[in-house]
């Protein structure tokens, strides 16, 4: 297949690993992470940075390396527990490039809108086809909206009157909104779609009074959104009626997953001698991922840093603050995405 020929179910390589988007997202990555990170060492104090780092705990890094490990083994063994299921045989090492590669696109691309996609490519190309794709996206999708206002809101009442005033405050209670209102309509949705449906034309009609081409987008929404909430709904229920440990597996996957990325934040801790509340810092990591969910900037660029060094100052001295956001940002982000990087790229080279 030649890179400008779109498969049979309409993908293209262009379109999903455009070069000209990879090379701009990765320059704003980079740049806004940089610019952030220097302002934030800058702001608390950098003339005790190399003390700081001096009194680092090395066996703690390379513990560090192992929740790496468990973040991108969990990350594909959640896709994987669908996906072998649509292609039996598949080899897990495929579901680890796919979440690779959806780091990587993710921290590249706006609000992380290239993730999925990317996600997608990898397995179609090892014949996952594009609506089994979607599938096993949306299973994993809802243990996701459950988790996230449930683990949100105990951390938001573990931290109550600990979060900062300003910016990062009105970020998190707009991430649990968004979060909760969501969940409740895909719950509406796979209860009832021709209620989701009628309400979504119905603003479609009431668009077309201000703006019959929106009007007319919103309409057609309705009526894609109706076929394509049925079509879930029973292989959603089919599912559970024939495998129905499958979406609690999932579920458990998604706590693992998102436990892990909120402990490593504590390995840290440890690694610089610090005394901290263990479930403290899980709620600021909590908080810190409710509100990254839909950040606008690629990979959460910026708002990670600043929210980040902001949840932690009741806890953690400042002179400490920005080597852990550096060190989180790090093991989490920079290392899997470079991973990720170098899968996309032999991705692109096979075409």
């Amino acid at each position: 297949m030649s890179e400008s020929t779109p498969n049979k179910n309409g993908m293209n390589i262009k379109e999903v690993f455009n070069p000209t988007v990879i090379k701009k997202g990765i320059v704003i990555f980079i740049s806004i992470s940089l610019i952030t990170l220097v302002g934030i060492f800058i702001y608390t104090n950098t003339g005790n940075t190399i003390e700081v780092w001096s009194e680092i705990k090395l066996k703690y890094l390379f513990l560090g390396l192992i929740f790496i490990f468990n973040d991108l083994y969990i990350g594909g063994l959640r896709n994987h527990i669908f996906i072998r299921e649509f292609v039996p045989g598949i080899s897990q090492w495929i579901s680890v490039k796919a979440n690779l590669a959806n780091i990587f696109m993710g921290a590249v691309t706006p609000s992380q809108s290239g993730g999925g996609p990317a996600q997608w490519y990898v397995f179609y190309r090892s014949g996952v086809s594009i609506p089994d794709n979607i599938s096993n996206s949306f299973y994993n999708w809802i243990s996701t909206l459950i988790f996230f206002p449930l683990t949100g809101a105990m951390s938001i009442y573990i931290l109550q009157d600990q979060i900062p005033d300003g910016f990062v405050l009105h970020l998190t209670k707009f991430g649990f909104s968004v979060f909760t209102t969501i969940l409740i309509v895909v719950i509406v949705g796979l209860i009832s779609p021709k209620l989701l449906g009628s309400l979504i034309t119905s603003l479609g009609s009431l668009t077309r009074r201000f703006s019959v081409k929106w009007g007319e987008k919103i309409v057609a929404l309705g009526q894609k959104t109706v076929a394509s909430l049925i079509d879930y709904k029973k292989k959603y229920i089919g599912l559970l009626k024939t495998k129905p440990q499958l979406m609690l597996y999932s579920f458990l996957l998604t706590i693992l997953l998102y436990f892990n990325k909120y402990a490593l934040a504590y390995v840290f801790v440890l690694a610089f001698g610090i005394e901290a509340d263990f479930w403290s810092i899980i709620a600021v990591m909590a908080v810190l991922y409710l509100l990254l969910y839909f950040a606008p900037s690629p990979g959460g660029s910026g708002i990670a840093e600043i929210s980040l060094v902001a949840l932690f100052s009741p806890f953690i001295s400042e002179d400490y603050s920005g080597s852990i956001t550096l060190l989180h940002r790090s093991f989490l982000i920079f290392i899997p995405a470079l991973i990720g990087a170098f899968i996309v790229l032999k991705q692109i080279s096979k075409e």
